[in-house]
């Protein structure tokens, strides 16, 4: 687990969890990830957090087919790596997802590591601990930890419970971000905690975020697999810098 903090001063922020695009996969919906490319182009306080599963990585043993892709594994890092190009001063780092994973296992090659070195990016590996410190005269910290996400459940209920476990891993962040399941979503929750200072018990507002895909439904896996479809994208989530506040939007 990786730990990382950046400071921005300005009176917003925006943090956008940008995974499951499965880029190489015929059914990626590469039009709007250009829309939400171009938006945190236009947008100065945008940044993106690679949530794993960029690339689609099929190969003959895996779930998904090699037969689904129009890309090789190299056209998949490459054509990544240019898509990204514009705004990768914009991107804190990513994390792996199970599809570059599956190769690694395979073989010991991450192809995900190397779009990181291209784009000149932080990896952090499985999962990263952020602070995002927004504002200038009274800056605010903004704390999230953030996994792909393992396991299966095909209910809307059981893929946010897969978020919702990242809350016995590290237990007070502000935000919890999750991909995986192609699922959008986000879930306020509140956590009592003890407030020894002043001798209380404070009620701590978190938010569950299930990260969304970019991959389309009709005539590929999720379609042959039963699975229900779902609104593509990825959350856009605004980080108040005047006062301490989170809006998400899906």
């Amino acid at each position: 687990m990786k730990y990382f903090e950046k400071k921005i001063k300005s009176n917003k922020a925006y943090l956008i969890p940008l995974g499951d695009i499965h880029i190489g996969d015929k059914m990626c919906n590469y039009a709007l990830l250009k829309d939400h490319i171009d938006w945190v182009k236009s947008e100065p306080d945008a940044y993106v957090l690679g949530m794993g599963d960029w690339l689609n990585v099929a190969t003959r043993s895996s779930k998904s087919s090699p037969f689904q892709q129009d890309l090789t594994l190299q056209e998949q890092i490459t054509k990544c790596a240019e898509i990204f190009e514009p705004i990768k001063h914009k991107i804190l780092g990513m994390i792996q997802g199970n599809h570059e994973n599956r190769l690694e296992k395979e073989c010991g090659f991450d192809p995900l590591c190397t779009v990181a070195l291209a784009l000149n990016i932080p990896y952090f590996k499985y999962s990263v601990v952020g602070c995002l410190v927004v504002g200038d005269k009274r800056p605010i910290g903004y704390t999230f930890y953030a996994h792909h996400s393992t396991g299966g459940g095909s209910t809307v209920g059981a893929k946010l419970n897969r978020i919702d476990k990242l809350r016995g891993i590290v237990s007070n962040c502000d935000m919890y971000l999750g991909g995986h399941n192609h699922q959008l979503g986000i879930i306020p929750v509140i956590t009592k905690t003890v407030d020894v200072i002043h001798k209380k018990v404070i009620d701590k507002r978190q938010l569950l975020v299930d990260c969304g895909s970019f991959l389309g439904w009709e005539d590929g896996y999720a379609e042959q697999m039963m699975l229900q479809p779902a609104k593509l994208g990825c959350p856009r989530i605004r980080l108040n810098g005047d006062k301490r506040d989170i809006h998400a939007s899906i």
